[in-house]
């Protein structure tokens, strides 16, 4: 414990701040040295560049500095996710092979409705009147089939230019092996449409599976403009606020870039905010003693819940966003739509839903008074006492219990023809149980039993439902940040610099030439540190892995590879490594011995100082004297304790309502609370779960 905090530990530490935009607030926390303060306001979704903005001021303000000291910024954002979600992308024109137009609309055989044979797929992100071939053709091996003819392009980018496009994506068959097409075709572009910003498959993903390249570089090309104005507009907000420090943001990879790179590679940013949240609390669990954990991150807007085990978080390479798939390296994260603001409502046939439709920060929960009048998963809380309208949400949001009650009467009560405190109360047992299926899927669907876990609950309104989910999933232990509400922005400020590259390098494994593998991965390590030198980190370090799989098999597991002295024990290690993966993902191992190597991965690493503690006291303008509450417990009104956290001094035993700026716990019935390292709370239970 002792070693992680002195690894932790910065250099001559002074300003450091966390900014991370959530679907209803924007949460802040900065470090000046080494005291801690948050804020947290409420998002702007019209103008997110200037609720950023807003945020850094008010942390600021409220730690006595001013945003001119800040030495170290960093950012979890929402605007990729957003404008994937939301389907606000730019208009972009697809460049590729002739012949392979169609691409992205044929996309897989896997297809959204399996019985539906009528019913239409997912559109594609580029119709079919703005997809361009030309002739040129590379083969498997990277021998030129078809030279490039540059009229030809020309002529396209003739067309693309009275497309009107706004953005431009070019994947041509097996640029993995080779990329002098596409690179020719992207110079050729940029001189006949200046101004208009491309992605290229060979840069963005050079890998197997076309349809995927290709979809992941269009989605990326579709994220360029509107990203790059964002990180823009925020650029020019700290030079007028004498901000010099560069920006940092998070990935979707648990990993920091700097702005200039993350512009250029927009589509790296779809989980942001979430994946810093499980990089914060993958290193609060280390410090905690708690290295297998079950992140459970609930907002405003949506529910993310990820693993960590021995202190990693899980990984994958492959994804979606916009109805497509990518494949980029991410936090592996399951998201589903069951937040503060998530909107209950019964349908025709008198079914109770909650989510995933949500309410935002405008007009929000109808509690919050700003013109809301649907029934939200906050509105629930409110009726039922476990949030008090006597304190402002957030520290800014005055909570309206009546405008709560008639909300929850008009649209759940009165349908179903209950009381209005039985219908809060199944509306948190509908969402509860929303939420332990979708922790079951990252846990029991993998073979992973989720009681060897400790529950991870962060996020605003996370610490309400930590102990019924982890009821519902027999788990005998919930950790809570001493900051659950602001937890993204901490994990944006214990991450380090990251990058992640890799090549596309189809081979038998008892075909491998050494001198190649070790070409290969000497360019990848050269890649990985240049993308680290452009953000300003010459001390690096860098780690490599393969995707391999048995001959035959259409995927592949990714395995770690040695990079030192590569000879035949490194391909006897990767044989083994998949031997080992395969019967640990699918129970057994192939008779046959034949394996293949699919892409090469190298990722580099640069220590961003992360700052030195997580937690401890905070200073606030509460009184920490406790009282009582009248509670909808149980199905009946109960007084419960309700106490501000700083005066959780032992272990408390619930129920118990503990209050702090950036969010509420419930300690429910069957638990105890015990403050532990840094001021986290550590909740047992203490009564055997009943089944369900």
């Amino acid at each position: 414990m002792h070693k992680e905090r002195e690894a932790m530990a910065p250099n001559n530490e002074q300003a450091r701040v966390g900014i991370d935009i959530g679907g209803t607030f924007t949460d802040a926390f900065i470090a000046v040295d080494g005291r801690l303060q948050i804020a947290k306001v409420l998002t702007r979704t019209e103008d997110r560049a200037a609720g950023f903005l807003e945020a850094l001021h008010t942390v600021s303000d409220r730690a006595g500095t001013t945003a001119s000291s800040i030495e170290f910024l960093s950012h979890g954002t929402t605007t990729a996710t957003n404008a994937l979600v939301e389907n606000t992308l730019a208009r972009v024109g697809f460049v590729t092979n002739a012949g392979f137009t169609d691409m992205l609309e044929i996309g897989t055989q896997q297809r959204d409705h399996t019985y539906g044979l009528r019913l239409p797929n997912s559109l594609a992100v580029v119709p079919r009147d703005r997809c361009f071939g030309v002739s040129a053709r590379i083969d498997a091996q990277g021998a030129e089939l078809a030279p490039l003819d540059l009229d030809e392009v020309r002529e396209v980018a003739s067309r693309l230019r009275d497309s009107a496009v706004e953005a431009i994506a070019i994947c041509m068959l097996f640029s993995f092996v080779d990329s002098s097409h596409e690179r020719e075709i992207a110079r050729i572009l940029e001189e006949e449409i200046p101004g208009v910003p491309i992605s290229i498959s060979s840069e963005i993903a050079p890998e197997i599976r076309e349809y995927v390249r290709a979809s992941t570089t269009v989605l990326n090309a579709a994220l360029l403009p509107l990203v790059g104005g964002y990180i823009d507009d925020i650029a020019t907000g700290l030079q007028s606020a004498d901000v010099e420090t560069p920006l940092y943001l998070m990935q979707s990879n648990g990993g920091l870039t700097t702005g200039e790179i993350a512009a250029e590679r927009p589509l790296s940013l779809a989980e942001s905010g979430p994946a810093a949240g499980v990089m914060g609390l993958a290193r609060i669990g280390m410090i905690c003693g708690e290295r297998d954990l079950l992140t459970f991150d609930m907002g405003g807007t949506t529910i993310d819940v990820s693993l960590v085990t021995d202190g990693i978080p899980a990984f994958r390479y492959e994804g979606e966003a916009a109805g497509q798939p990518i494949n980029l390296p991410q936090v592996d994260l399951l998201s589903i739509g069951a937040g503060g603001g998530s909107i209950a409502s019964v349908d025709s046939q008198g079914q109770l839903s909650v989510g995933p439709e949500s309410a935002g920060s405008r007009p929000g929960p109808a509690a919050y008074g700003l013109g809301g009048v649907q029934a939200t998963v906050t509105d629930a809380h409110v009726v039922l006492g476990n949030l008090s309208p006597d304190r402002k949400l957030g520290g800014s949001v005055q909570l309206d219990r009546e405008r709560a009650r008639e909300a929850i009467r008009k649209n759940v009560a009165d349908p179903l023809g209950i009381s209005v405190e039985e219908a809060a109360s199944g509306i948190l047992r509908v969402v509860n149980a929303n939420m332990s299926r979708a922790a079951r899927l990252v846990s029991v669907a993998r073979g992973l039993d989720p009681r060897q876990f400790t529950l991870a609950a962060f996020g605003g309104a996370g610490s309400l439902h930590a102990c019924a989910v982890a009821d519902e999933l027999h788990m005998t232990k919930v950790l809570i940040p001493r900051y659950p509400g602001v937890a993204s922005a901490i994990g944006l400020l214990v991450s380090a610099v990251r990058h992640d590259v890799r090549q596309g390098w189809p081979r038998r494994l008892d075909e491998v030439s050494l001198d190649e593998l070790t070409g290969v991965l000497d360019s990848l390590e050269a890649t990985a540190n240049g993308l680290l030198l452009r953000a300003g980190h010459a001390d690096t370090e860098v780690t490599f892995e393969a995707d391999m799989r048995y001959e035959g098999q259409g995927y592949s597991l990714t395995v770690p590879l040695q990079r030192d002295d590569i000879s035949s024990e490194t391909l006897e290690r990767l044989a083994e490594a998949l031997a080992g993966a395969h019967r640990a993902a699918y129970g057994y191992v192939p008779a046959h011995p034949e394996m293949e190597i699919v892409s090469l991965r190298a990722t580099g690493r640069a220590d961003a100082h992360p700052i030195a503690s997580l937690g401890g006291s905070m200073s606030s303008g509460d009184d920490h004297k406790s009282d009582l509450a009248r509670v909808f417990l149980g199905g009946s009104w109960r007084d419960v304790p309700v106490m501000h956290r700083e005066a959780v001094n032992g272990q408390i035993s619930g129920p118990a309502i503990f209050q702090q700026e950036d969010t509420t716990i419930l300690l429910e019935d069957g638990w105890k609370a015990t403050p532990i390292e840094d001021g986290n709370l550590l909740l047992e239970r203490t009564r055997k779960a009943v089944d369900a």
